[in-house]
């Protein structure tokens, strides 16, 4: 299967000449010049099996124009006659993880059998190398990454590999911010328009694109302005981002009805990821729990919020495998069908997934 995935990035170009999967690198375009590129990429190997999710290659790309997709893009998009769903990645996604990755979930959710779920794919792609250590040093074992993080705790002194590559992606995120925000604000017309053909259009964020998205939040702030695309449908799965601000959720989750008509906020105490990350960070992780005041009806509204604990269908996995409790939203179907359900309109409400 070929899957086309549309997609936006701050990152810079690589070399002339290089592999499609290296046709944008891990630095971010320079702010001199900074202009977002978009363009498609098409993927082969496509499959809605997350066990072939490796098999993925970025086969072509084409039509990169800067800040805005061309008008014969634009009119492929529209002429698709699906939803659009605009997915931003997480941690250690190189450019070509981040397509692969689009790809994957555009096949993923389509394979629920929920029409609303069967999208074109938009993929916004900020700069990461990819990956979490060199090959053979990735978490050999959680028990040893945690004894380094603890280690930091009592000494103030951080000599974990994977914490510095943590951070350092920490930093493009959030410094992606106001792409993020910009990308929104260019593609609103696109999005008007795919909604006045009786479509709708979806956000799903994982992991770290939730760095990204707090900044996008915090540029409208800054420039006084709102966001220039309205969501129907808004995910929010594995967030790794702090819980809380004031003892409160943080002003970016509070501020999500500007942006998405609706809210599903996906989290996990099982996630094994986001025990490092607290451990990292110092701070209790969006993605864990949810914030410290989910309950509070008046903060959070059931017709515009929900929260849904997906820790009872996660699976026990070995200590390299930790990766697996973070990538639920990809790797069970319980998940996935619940996501595919909130896309097809179904009322809002908290509640917990249980296997079967």
């Amino acid at each position: 299967m070929r899957t086309t995935v549309y997609f936006v990035t701050n990152r810079a170009a690589g070399p002339a000449g290089a592999d499609p999967g290296e046709a944008f690198g891990p630095k971010m375009v320079e702010l001199e010049a900074r202009a977002l590129s978009c363009g498609a990429a098409f993927v082969t190997n496509t499959s809605p099996d997350p066990a072939t999710l490796e098999q993925r290659r970025v086969d072509e790309i084409v039509g990169v124009e800067p800040d805005i997709f061309s008008a014969e893009m634009q009119a492929d998009i529209l002429g698709s006659g699906k939803n659009l769903l605009f997915f931003v990645h997480g941690f250690a996604n190189s450019f070509s993880d981040a397509i692969c990755r689009a790809a994957f979930n555009r096949e993923w959710f389509a394979a629920s059998g929920v029409a609303a779920a069967d999208c074109t794919i938009i993929a916004f792609t900020w700069p990461s190398p990819g990956r979490v250590l060199d090959e053979n040093d990735v978490i050999p074992g959680a028990a040893s990454v945690l004894l380094t993080l603890l280690g930091f705790a009592i000494h103030h002194e951080l000599h974990s590999p994977f914490a510095n590559r943590y951070l350092d992606d920490q930093s493009n995120a959030r410094s992606s911010g106001r792409d993020l925000a910009r990308t929104f604000d260019r593609l609103a017309p696109l999005a008007d328009a795919a909604r006045a053909q009786g479509r709708k259009v979806f956000l799903l964020a994982h992991s770290m694109g939730h760095i990204a998205l707090q900044g996008a939040f915090a540029a409208w702030s800054t420039s006084g302005q709102s966001p220039g695309i309205r969501f129907d449908e808004a995910v929010l799965a594995a967030a790794d981002a702090d819980d809380a601000f004031a003892n409160r959720a943080p002003p970016w989750l509070a501020a999500m009805p500007i942006l998405a008509r609706r809210t599903s906020l996906y989290h996990s105490n099982a996630d094994q990821i986001l025990m490092v990350s607290e451990a990292v960070n110092g701070k209790r992780r969006l993605g864990e729990t949810g914030p410290p005041d989910r309950d509070d009806a008046a903060a959070f509204p059931q017709d515009r919020f929900c929260f849904v604990d997906c820790a009872r269908v996660q699976d026990r996995v070995g200590e390299k495998e930790i990766d697996f409790t973070h990538q639920y939203y990809r790797r069970i179907p319980e998940v996935r069908d619940d996501i595919a359900a909130s896309f097809s309109g179904e009322p809002l409400r908290s509640r917990v997934l249980r296997k079967g």
